[in-house]
């Protein structure tokens, strides 16, 4: 690959990045699932934790299929699911039509998700410049986030006139990285997928995490925070709803929650310097607990604002997590045990998301959030003392 075929792959997959996920859909998913597909919100969480049980199950297969076939044709497959889905969520009437669109994303999502990120670095190791991979993935990231922020605005605005206008605006968005993955250049991999090889590497891993008491900290603490963050996400709908809060201030809130996780995204390695390695775990642990008691104890429209706390943990998380494991572990390893804790937090989504499920379809909303506050802050609390007792 020449050096202007090189650039041209990074252009097109910072172009790629930038509308990997649906811009206009966040601020109205459930509200959507409710309203137009006519599914109760127990419904959904027990959709969201099978639909993500199909994702971890694909996860391993998809990679060895990007092996097997290429990053761009398994790009291109998911991209196709991609576009399904989101054909299904925008003229969904009925609960069927729901959960065809959520299986469909699931299995898009687990086909493009490991296969676009290996063909990043392939292009940056062929040019010699794959010490920038970091860098290169930290824009990507940014200037989505950036695009969704102002674009939640205008679905806020456009939800308002009619609740399906932003799923059928978006529809032609989902296309673009379909379209530019047409474009890129397949890197050459020297190495191909071999099933001893895969399991040597996961064998050697394993071992690894049973003898690293850091490692497996990491991976029950990642877990909490990201399973917390998953089930209150699909409570801000119903919350912002149940305070009086108009459909328009929903594009608001989540043009400003995206602009917090990527302001939190883009300092985290300076917030870390500055507050230290155990302030900044006390902190994520409030960030998520204590604002959903807040808003289960008080229901009032300006504490649904709260949910900009927990996108500072939503942005810091994964370079966090990345830096912390990284410190602790080989490089022989690494990129497999960062799987493993993938891996480990959506097994842990799912059991979180049926059990809200329950709660949810037995208690009320605010009862339910001050469970999940409560029961965060608890195994929050446990974890810390774990950490400062061994390794702290």
């Amino acid at each position: 690959m020449n050096n202007r075929e090189c650039k041209r792959n990074l252009s097109l997959y910072r172009f790629y990045a930038a509308f990997n996920e649906p811009l206009f859909w966040g601020p109205i998913i459930i509200i959507s699932l409710q309203k137009l597909a006519f599914m109760p919100l127990p419904d959904i969480y027990y959709m969201e934790s099978v639909v993500l049980c199909i994702s971890v199950l694909l996860d391993i297969p998809s990679g060895a299929l990007a092996d097997i076939i290429g990053r761009k044709r398994t790009i291109i497959i998911g991209r196709i699911f991609l576009f399904g889905s989101a054909f299904f969520f925008a003229i969904m009437s009925n609960p069927l039509e729901a959960w065809i669109g959520n299986i469909l994303w699931s299995i898009g999502f687990s086909m493009q998700s490991g296969a676009d990120t290996a063909l990043l670095y392939d292009t940056l190791k062929e040019c010699g410049r794959e010490s920038e991979y970091k860098r290169k993935e930290g824009q990507a990231i940014g200037s989505r986030m950036l695009l969704i922020a102002f674009c939640s605005i205008a679905t806020g605005l456009l939800a308002d006139i009619d609740l399906r206008l932003p799923l059928y605006i978006g529809l032609p968005f989902v296309l673009v990285p379909l379209v530019v993955s047409f474009f890129w250049k397949e890197p050459i991999r020297i190495e191909r997928y071999s099933v001893q090889k895969q399991f040597n590497v996961l064998k050697r891993a394993g071992v690894f995490i049973l003898n690293s008491v850091e490692v497996q900290w990491m991976l029950g603490f990642a877990a909490l925070m990201t399973t917390t963050s998953k089930v209150w996400f699909f409570t801000y709908n119903p919350y912002f709803e149940l305070v009086g809060i108009g459909i328009f201030q929903y594009g608001i809130i989540f043009f400003l929650l995206n602009i917090v996780a990527w302001f939190s995204s883009h300092y985290a390695y300076k917030m870390e310097n500055c507050a230290g390695e155990r302030k900044v775990i006390i902190g994520m642990i409030l960030c998520v607990g204590a604002p959903i008691l807040m808003m289960g104890f008080v229901p009032i429209w300006p504490f649904a604002y709260l949910v900009l706390v927990q996108n500072v943990v939503r942005g810091f998380m994964r370079p966090f997590v990345g830096g912390y494991i990284n410190r602790h572990l080989g490089a022989d390893v690494r990129a497999t045990v960062l799987s493993v804790q993938s891996s480990v937090s959506n097994l842990a989504a799912i059991l979180g998301l049926a059990g809200f499920g329950f709660f949810i379809a037995h208690f009320s909303l605010l009862n339910s959030l001050i469970i999940l506050g409560l029961a965060s802050l608890s195994a929050g609390m446990l974890s810390y003392k774990f950490y400062k007792k061994r390794i702290a």
